[in-house]
């Protein structure tokens, strides 16, 4: 092998080499940073849908017609759920793929349906950020021009669409570990995405997310001063301008917290605030928080919380620029290091001391100025400097018993309460008491320990306008706790405490005389009648107790009057002579629980007697506190078939009446009944899904023949619509026959009669189903826009509320109605009763806007004429509280005088719906009347909810609540019988009848109202 030598010779580049490289060099970068650049976009978007910043957006809108609600609507696995869900989302998808959005735009997903015709709640989602009001308005005009091309048409209410923000965690994430959840309605998520906790859990002071993000201070901050959590043993919060109201209402929420063991007290500088925004101070955190003052318009001054923890609400209801709001500190303290003299002492100049409200009583101490309503009742001046610091008892109407009681009190340690005193035998109490009023009953001092509670204090009475001094002596050697107790009931009444004070030793002799007690008639008690008494014939006779002598006051009697199986009663009152209206006889059909209303009686007789349907009859004589008369004394037989006709022959028809007329007359156009109700029910609409939908059918000699199908116009189905009550025709079509006989077919006379013609079989072999419109009704014709706050009652515009009603008795306002028809109103049966003998006396005001001004010329009046009161009323137990009241001539509409609508049977207005209340009643408890029209807007609440705030009645399936947790909106006294009215498809729909409440607009007491839906049979029932 060998070795091989190679030349090193160098060879240089050409010019037009050195140009290629460097572009080929130049070339490969470019190449390089552009696989790069996508390789990061391709990352970037997919960040994008993990991290967020696709956007998504939630959307709401209602469908009119082209699809029917149904339950399977709410399983995602049914045919009828996909099949309406791809149909929906195909003409999303189409309507934003040609839209001004369609770049931005990736896809759509039905979430639910929901009922309400059928309401749509779906997703949308876009590669960037677009404004709610561009998606909206693009998908508005979408419908409007129809640009689905889909087969089924949908009706979409346009002003239904609604585009919102979608509440879920992917707003929240900042890892793309984390996945986006959805939440039930009423929930929101944790940050970490993989909770979701009631929106109520949110900011309450106790961490319930894993990642304690519904405390965050950023995402509680209020809106009042920008704070939320306060610590540290001073500090300071406020609302020093109202922020401005965004939404229907502001909640500012602050979290206090100092040293275990130490306690807090708040101290407000400025205090100026509407009367419907409340602030609430609460011992302790979370929903098992106690509320410990309610305040609004008054300045507290300083008030004191035995707990490490405070919250505190500001519920901002109103837009009154004009107040300002408040501010306030707060410091910690070491309620151990009180005396027993701080603790006791207090002259109120600047709150409560150390004294304590017991919420669990009827009602409350409050510091106040001179006297209150009513008028002349409370001091003038204030016993140690002239001015604001008394404390006296609130005025309230008592709602189960006859007397009102408050009381305040220096609490032993019991959760954080105060130590109270500790004293030796010998301490001294002394204080001023101020008791006036021919209704003052009782103020008294208890002391009570673990093991006994005593009274070491009494006065009953009325001791004048003057303030009295009262002392006594304590004798106690451990912890107790010292309590005030005023009684007093709601009239012209007046109790109130100053300048207590607690000295060492025992009491000298007062140098003060012993007041004198004004005489006063002690009150009445209810009268004890025995019974109830159970009778039977031969012992047939019952009468007011005293008789033929006035019966007493506040009696509650009753007699069950029994006959044999198969027979009835009848009851004839001898004589009879009542306080008019508010004595009363109530004769009810059977037992108290399934017993039915015959008749209410009352003032001078003579009165009418009374049948019953079955073999038994409960009488009722209740009386009120005051005015009596002679009374009654009346007899009952027994029998078959009393006070009912007799039938009539097989051939015959009966009416209402009584009377019989032959078959032959039934149904032929021409009525032969006095009351005409052989030509009542004469078509009807069979086999339908709704009381407007269905196979036609006529009656004809008793017997139902089935339209057939043939010579059917689109006028013969005007005329059936309108002979069922209803308005035009909107759909008719054939079916095939697939059942028997009889048959008719139809004809339309030259004056404009249908001729009905029998037949044994259809010559198409179809019938026609009919779907009629319902009847103008729910719509405002006066232009007005819903005011987006209401706060307490706003004075509504005229013409807002066209079917409301004012009912005068004895010309007096009494109560509100609703329009139902042009001769037919509904209001509350509790109005009238006792006041039904006489409807000529009752005065219906139409189109109405101000009391004061009965001269509009938009204002119609009639007579009533006819009242009906659902038989089923129970006026102990509140429940089916309505009543129908018939014009004495119909009334024609105009702008001002439109019928509202009735829900269908059983329809469901769902819990959390906003809907509106209106009337002339008072505009707070006790207080005057309006003389404009008033409107709030309320939310229902469910009657699970509403059993739990109003325990002392039992809220019925018959009945519907309406009303704010924190109260400060609610019907009032004199807004009985008027409306509680829910929008749906544009058309406002009569929900509920205002029955009762506890007062007014208090907190955690709503308003009940009788529901609607379950009387609509019976009201259609007058209307057809």
């Amino acid at each position: 092998m060998g070795l091989k030598s190679v030349s090193s010779k160098c060879h240089s580049l050409s010019f037009y080499e050195v140009i290629f490289a460097s572009l080929f060099t130049i070339l490969v970068v470019l190449c390089a940073g552009l696989i790069v650049v996508s390789w990061l976009a391709i990352e970037g978007s997919e960040r994008d849908a993990v991290f967020g910043n696709s956007h998504e957006a939630r959307g709401t809108f209602k469908i009119i017609s082209g699809a029917t609600y149904n339950p399977n609507l709410q399983d995602k696995l049914s045919v009828d759920f996909k099949v309406l869900a791809y149909d929906l989302q195909q003409m999303v998808d189409e309507i934003f793929q040609s839209s001004n959005l369609k770049n931005e735009y990736r896809n759509s997903r039905i979430l639910r349906f929901e009922n309400g015709s059928v309401i749509v709640i779906f997703d949308l989602l876009f590669a960037q950020w677009v404004s709610y009001e561009n998606v909206k308005e693009e998908l508005i005009q979408g419908i409007e021009a129809n640009k689905s091309s889909q087969p089924v048409t949908f009706h979409i209410d346009l002003n239904s669409i609604n585009i919102t923000e979608k509440l879920t965690a992917s707003s929240l994430l900042t890892t793309p570990e984390n996945i986006s959840i959805d939440c039930l309605p009423n929930s929101r998520p944790c940050a970490n995405a993989q909770n979701c906790i009631p929106i109520a859990l949110f900011c309450d002071g106790e961490l319930n997310c894993p990642d304690g993000s519904d405390e965050d201070n950023k995402t509680c901050a209020t809106p009042c001063d920008g704070r939320f959590l306060l610590t540290g043993s001073s500090g300071s919060f406020q609302a020093a301008h109202y922020p401005k109201l965004s939404k229907d209402s502001v909640v500012c929420k602050w979290i206090i917290r100092v040293n275990l063991g130490l306690s807090i007290k708040l101290s407000f500088g400025s205090f100026n605030t509407y009367y419907t925004d409340v602030l609430n101070i609460y011992e302790g955190i979370g929903p098992n928080k106690i509320l410990r003052a309610s305040l609004c318009e008054t300045n507290p001054g300083t008030i004191r919380i035995f707990s490490n923890i405070v919250t505190v609400t500001f519920v901002i209801e109103s837009q009154e620029s004009e107040y300002i709001g408040f501010n306030a500190t707060y410091t910690a303290f070491n309620s151990r290091e009180i005396n027993n003299y701080e603790k006791i002492n207090c002259n109120f100049e600047d709150g409560f001391c150390f004294w304590i409200q017991d919420l669990n009583d009827d009602n409350e101490w409050e510091r106040i100025r001179g006297n209150t309503f009513p008028p002349f009742t409370g001091p003038n001046f204030d016993h140690t400097l002239g001015n604001i610091s008394v404390i006296r008892s609130e005025q309230f109407l008592e709602k189960k018993s006859m007397l009102d009681r408050m009381s305040v009190k220096s609490v032993k340690p019991s959760k954080n309460w105060i130590d109270t005193v500790v004293t030796t035998t010998g301490s001294s109490k002394a204080r001023l008491y101020y008791m006036y009023g021919e209704n003052v009953y009782k103020l008294s001092i208890n002391i009570s320990t673990d093991q006994n509670e005593k009274t070491v204090f009494q006065k009953e009475g009325n001791y004048g306008e003057n303030w009295n001094y009262g002392q006594v002596t304590l004798n106690e050697t451990v912890e107790f706790k010292v309590a005030f107790d005023a009684y007093k009931s709601k009239f012209l009444s007046d109790i109130a405490l100053d300048d207590i004070s607690l000295t060492y030793g025992i009491c000298n002799v007062s140098l003060y005389p012993e007041p004198t007690l004004v005489p006063t008639a002690p009150p009445e008690r209810p009268t004890d009648c025995g019974g109830p008494f159970e009778l039977w014939e031969p012992n047939t006779t019952l009468s007011s107790m005293n008789f033929p002598s006035n019966y007493p006051n506040q009696a509650f009697c009753i007699w069950n009057l029994n006959a044999q199986i198969g027979k009835n009663i009848q009851l004839h009152f001898q004589e009879f002579d009542l306080e008019n209206i508010e004595d009363v006889v109530e004769i009810r059909d059977g037992r108290e629980n399934d017993s039915l209303l015959l008749a209410v009686y009352t003032g001078p007789g003579p009165v009418k007697d009374v049948y019953s349907t079955t073999n038994r009859m409960t009488v009722f004589f209740i009386t009120d506190k005051q005015v009596t008369r002679g009374g009654f004394k009346a007899n009952f037989t027994t029998g078959y078939h009393l006070g009912i006709p007799d039938p009539c022959k097989e051939d015959n028809f009966q009416c209402e009446t009584g009377e019989c007329i032959p078959l032959l007359n039934l149904c032929d156009s021409h009525p032969h009944c006095k009351d005409g109700s052989d030509e009542a029910h004469c078509v009807r609409l069979f086999n339908g899904t709704a009381n407007n939908k269905g196979l036609v059918q006529f009656r004809i000699q008793n017997v139902w023949y089935k339209a057939c199908a043939e010579n059917w116009t689109t006028q013969i189905s005007n005329d059936v619509c309108q002979l069922l009550g209803l308005g035009s025709e909107n759909s008719s079509m054939s079916i095939v026959s697939t059942t028997g006989g009889p048959f008719v077919t139809l004809n339309r006379a030259p004056n404009g009669s249908l001729i009905l013609t029998p037949s044994i079989y259809c010559s198409q072999d179809s019938l026609i189903q009919l779907q009629c419109n319902h009847k103008t009704c729910g719509i405002k014709l006066v232009p007005y826009e819903v005011s987006p706050k209401i706060v307490g009652g706003n004075n509504a515009k005229e013409g807002a509320w066209p079917w409301i009603i004012a009912l005068y008795y004895n010309g007096r306002l009494t109560c509100g109605a609703t329009l139902v028809s042009n001769n037919w109103l509904v209001s509350a049966a509790h109005c009238v009763y006792g006041r039904n003998l006489e409807p000529s006396k009752w005065k219906a005001v139409l189109g109405l806007h101000m009391t004061s001004n009965l001269t509009s010329p938009h204002i119609v009046t009639r007579l009533i004429d006819q009242i009906v009161i659902n038989p089923h009323y129970n006026k102990r137990r509140k429940d089916n509280d309505i009543v129908m009241m018939h014009l004495e001539f119909k009334v024609n509409y105009t702008d001002y005088i439109q019928p509202i609508c009735l829900p269908e049977k059983n329809q469901v207005f769902p819990p959390g719906r906003k809907c509106y209340i209106a009337g002339w009643g008072r505009l707070v408890h006790q207080g005057p009347t309006a003389n404009i029209l008033q409107e709030a807007e309320v939310p229902l609440i469910s009657n699970d909810r509403c059993q739990q705030q109003m325990v002392e009645y039992n809220i019925t399936g018959n009945m519907v609540c309406a009303g704010y947790e924190e109260g400060g909106i609610d019907s009032c006294q004199g807004d009985s019988g008027g409306p509680l009215m829910c929008q749906e498809n544009n058309r406002w729909f009569l929900a509920g009848v205002t029955s009762f409440g506890y007062e007014c607009a208090r907190p955690n007491r709503p308003g009940v109202y009788a529901r609607v839906s379950k009387f609509t049979d019976w009201i259609q029932s007058f209307l057809h």
